[in-house]
């Protein structure tokens, strides 16, 4: 049984294990066979008190939702097989007066 999705503002390391191991119910090692992440990088990923670089971690998300999607990408051609039901949103970041 999935626990419970801990709140929004929950600490990175323990949202990112959550969407991994009960939302996608993936292993590190499958993973790591999507992403091309060590098992050993994921698990520090989602590991309290691990300094990560803001860089690093957003590359770490673009590669963990790409696999969410099975996005495929060669610098020719974009290949998405979505197989679940899903819903894009753009919510562009209006200044206001």
């Amino acid at each position: 049984m999935p626990t419970i999705m801990p709140p929004e503002d929950a600490p990175e390391h323990e949202l990112c294990k959550w969407w991994r191991a009960e939302l996608m119910e993936w292993t590190r090692e499958q993973l790591s066979g999507l992403t091309g992440y060590s098992v050993s990088s994921i698990r520090d990923f989602e590991s309290p008190g691990k300094d990560i670089d803001a860089v690093v971690r957003k590359r770490y998300r673009l590669a963990c939702i790409a696999a969410a999607l099975g996005i495929q990408f060669d610098w020719v051609d974009l290949t998405m097989n979505i197989d679940f039901p899903i819903t894009l949103s753009m919510r562009p970041e209006y200044k206001r007066k």
